[in-house]
């Protein structure tokens, strides 16, 4: 075994620790931000309210998750732009 390919061992190992604890912590963010866009796209399309579906709900709706989904909703129904 050459120096080489223990140098490539170790910085695959270490590339996929990092991109493993990466995904660890931004997964629960897309998955968050994936159903308060559903749960936008359907109120719109039983006609229950009109929400907003661009990148300032999705986020609230990400780093909120259901709490942020309800704001989003309330704040909807009030006539708040967002």
């Amino acid at each position: 075994m050459g120096w080489g390919l223990i140098l490539a061992l170790v910085l695959s190992i270490l590339v996929a620790v990092v991109l493993f604890h990466l995904l660890r912590r931004v997964l629960p963010l897309i998955i968050n931000g994936f159903f308060g866009i559903v749960i936008f796209w359907l109120l719109s399309f039983f006609g229950m309210l009109d929400v907003p579906i661009d990148i300032i709900t999705f986020l609230i709706a990400a780093f909120g998750g259901i709490i942020g989904v309800i704001i989003v909703v309330v704040l909807a129904a009030i006539g708040v732009p967002l």
